[in-house]
């Protein structure tokens, strides 16, 4: 019994101990079952979220593709790139290299294919998403250690593939490209001048330079080539030199080198010459001179950055060589806040025996050191008083900063041997110019005894130096202020030709032409001389004055006022806005103007002229008249003063005392038609009508356009009833201004009492 029961109770035990763990399988099932019905739901979630994702980007794609088509071709690109670099670089099996260069020439097409051909500012522009491809390809030739000349593309291919590697500065890839591209098409100049491009930026003299000799095989025209070649090789190859000077006149372009050019050039031929005694054979530099050479030569053609580093090679080598200095400060002033090491790399040269002082001086200047250079100047020639040019440009720097005594007396201490400098006696003339300037200003008139001896003046400098393009310049102003205008264009035109990118040229011209009434040539001359002189007084006044010339009023008291803004003291400006103003009928602007004219100018008759005017138009007869007569004590023979003070007397019924000043204007000027109209005014009020009448005739006979004197002539015909000649008088009026309404009633009226009455036949009933 105890023996089944122990066993029952074993089989419960057991039984229950199953059950146990089927229940607790059942539960973990139950979790199982839920946690993968969560993760269901989660990766549902996820799947929507991407497929939404994906859908929006499709969307978004589909927009941009839509927005920008061309974005379409670059999948291609793309696809082939990667089909390239499997074939190249991830398969088992090597390719051959004939096979590995078709696979890159088929990867470069593709990129080609997809290169959007916009061109601006002749600039080869690439969408921005093709740029990352290019860079792709360049690392996948890198790799495959593949040149432009392994793949199989034709030259404007080639050409092409340059531009884009170039886009992205890979300039050795482009510089491959374009050389390949002149290979396969030879008269194709534009890989050559893409070629010289980087090999300019690089510094590569030699390289460029021949890249430029085979741009003139193509075209041995090309202006743009030959100047810079002749740029490249100044003071070194003579008879290149030489030939592209004639090709260049024959154009008929002017081919004269600047000072500074000049300057520069003579460095380059006296660093070559030291090249080729130390080292002749040798291509690239090897010694300062010869980087000292191409330094020169990169600042000629513009590469003041490459030509920097070429001229600090040359120093490294030798801390002695004075032209390596001189070429150190001009680089180094070229570019910004480098003026104080540019000035002791010329302080070096001077103490290696160069001569420096103008270039320290003009490095200053440009800086805006003017008292510094003035300094400098001052006690170079305390040590040195015959250095002629330093002279000049003190007295230059001192004319510039207001101060034309000093800059005289700075002349006047000079040495009789310094004369015989050409600098000296263009500083002369323009002292001179200024004081004739100064003079026009004050009286407005020219002192010809100034005038004469300026031109004294530059006509010595040009004997001395005909080459002086300064002295032709001063030459042409002397002359168009002496009225000689076809002289002043001649020396004009030379100075052009020797100065041509000095910027008082244009300036220069502009005031010849608008004194000739060569309205358009002034114009584009002060169109240039705008784009290097800004907010120079100079161009609006000009401007003001041809809107003036033209009729164009309210434009031309815009010019002057814009004037007046920049220079409160130039007195022309202020006299001629004061006569457009009072043409305008803006009595207070233009009596506001004169009044601070006559204060500032007192012997300037014409500011003293429009006031009175002014004063006339306001009905200020009584301070018109003291005015008036004022300006005729100051100069007795003004014949305007005497003609409107006949006209204030006459305003003022002072008929008795106004015949006498205008007797004498007409006794001093006879030819004067405002004399014999106003005489004849003042006679029509005392009723003396033939003697009006004759003065009437007299100012018509004078001036054929005076309109107030005619209409006065057939006024008087029209009432005395003699309707022919009347007639006659108003049709001599309407041929001054057809539009006249009183003439044209009036001649309708003289006409129809010329016409014969109509007759009328009697009849019989």
């Amino acid at each position: 019994m105890e023996q089944s029961t122990l066993g029952i109770l074993s089989l419960y035990a057991m039984l229950g101990m199953a059950i146990a763990i089927l229940w607790m399988r059942h539960q973990q099932v139950l979790r199982q079952r839920d946690s993968i019905a969560d993760r269901v739901g989660s990766l549902e979630g996820d799947l929507n979220s991407t497929t939404e994702r994906l859908d929006l980007l499709s969307r978004g794609v589909d927009t941009v593709f839509g927005e920008t088509p061309e974005l379409h071709g670059l999948l291609g690109v793309h696809r082939s790139l990667e089909t390239a670099e499997s074939l190249l670089f991830e398969q088992a099996v090597g390719v051959s290299s004939s096979e590995s260069c078709a696979i890159a020439t088929h990867a470069a097409r593709a990129v080609l294919d997809g290169q959007e051909d916009t061109v601006t500012e002749d600039k080869v522009s690439i969408h921005a998403g093709l740029v990352p491809l290019v860079e792709r390809l360049s690392s996948m030739l890198d790799a495959a250690e593949m040149h432009a000349e392994d793949l199989e593309l034709t030259g404007p291919e080639q050409r092409r593939l340059g531009e884009l590697f170039h886009a992205i500065e890979r300039t050795d890839r482009a510089a491959q490209c374009y050389r390949r591209a002149h290979e396969l098409a030879s008269e194709d100049a534009s890989a050559l001048r893409s070629l010289a491009a980087i090999q300019r930026e690089e510094g590569d003299v030699e390289a460029l330079d021949r890249s430029l000799e085979r741009l003139l095989a193509i075209d041995p025209d090309d202006a743009e080539v030959l100047e810079e070649q002749t740029l490249l090789l100044s003071g070194t190859d003579i008879e290149r030199v030489v030939r592209n000077r004639r090709r260049l006149e024959a154009l008929g372009i002017e081919s004269v080198a600047s000072v500074e050019e000049a300057s520069i050039a003579d460095l380059a031929g006296r660093a070559q010459e030291v090249r080729k005694e130390v080292d002749p054979l040798s291509a690239e530099p090897t010694t300062a001179a010869g980087w000292t050479e191409r330094a020169a030569k990169l600042m000629l053609v513009g590469e003041v950055i490459v030509a920097l580093e070429s001229i600090e090679n040359a120093l490294e080598m030798d801390q002695s060589n004075p032209d390596a200095w001189m070429l150190h400060a001009r680089l180094l002033a070229a570019g910004d806040g480098k003026t104080s090491e540019a000035i002791q790399s010329v302080r070096r040269a001077v103490a290696l025996g160069e001569y420096g002082i103008l270039l320290e001086a003009e490095i200053l200047e440009n800086d805006g050191r003017i008292e510094a250079a003035r300094e400098v100047l001052k006690q170079h020639l305390e040590t040195d008083p015959g250095d002629a040019e330093a002279r000049a440009r003190l007295a230059l720097i001192l004319l510039g900063a207001g101060s034309p005594d000093w800059a005289r007396a700075v002349l006047n201490e000079a040495t009789e041997l310094s004369w015989e400098c050409a600098a000296m006696h263009v500083m002369d003339g323009r002292l001179h110019l200024e004081e004739a300037d100064a003079h026009l200003d004050s009286t407005g008139g020219h002192d010809e005894m100034i005038l004469l001896a300026a031109l004294t003046a530059f006509d010595e400098a040009i004997e001395q130096d005909r080459e002086s393009g300064l002295a032709w310049l001063g030459r042409s102003r002397t002359l168009r202020y002496q009225g000689f205008r076809d002289e002043a264009e001649v020396a004009i035109v030379r100075a052009r030709r020797l100065i041509p990118d000095h910027p008082s040229i244009p300036l220069e011209s502009a005031r010849l032409f608008q004194e000739m009434g060569r309205y358009d040539q002034a114009n584009t001359m002060l169109a240039e001389a705008a784009t290097n002189l800004h907010n120079h007084p100079s161009i609006p006044y000009l401007r003001g004055l041809i809107a003036a010339r033209q009729g164009r009023l309210a434009e031309s008291l815009s010019m002057f006022t814009k004037v007046l803004e920049m220079d409160p003291n130039h007195a022309r400006a202020r006299l001629n806005r004061c006569s457009a103003a009072l043409l305008g009928e803006d009595l207070t602007t233009a009596l506001d103007d004169a009044n601070l004219l006559v204060e500032k100018n007192p012997d300037l008759d014409m500011a003293r002229q429009r006031r009175a005017e002014i004063l006339m138009n306001l009905g200020d007869w009584a301070e018109a008249e003291a005015e008036l007569r004022r300006l005729s004590e100051r100069n007795p023979q003004h014949v305007m003063a005497l003609v409107h003070l006949g006209t204030c007397l006459n305003a003022m019924d002072r008929a008795e005392q106004a015949e006498m000043p205008l007797n004498k204007a007409l006794q001093i000027d006879p030819e004067h038609s405002d004399a014999w109209y106003q005489r004849g005014l003042l006679y029509l009020d005392f009723g003396r009508m033939e003697e009006a009448f004759s003065d009437f005739k007299s100012a018509a006979l004078v001036d054929t356009h005076h309109l107030d004197a005619r209409l006065r002539i057939a006024a008087i015909l029209h009432e005395a009833g003699d309707s022919e000649k009347a007639m006659a008088a108003w049709r001599d009026v309407l041929d001054v201004d057809p539009e006249h309404r009183l003439a044209r009633r009036r001649f309708e009226e003289s006409r129809e009492k010329l016409q014969p009455a109509p007759q009328h036949l009697e009849t019989q009933d």
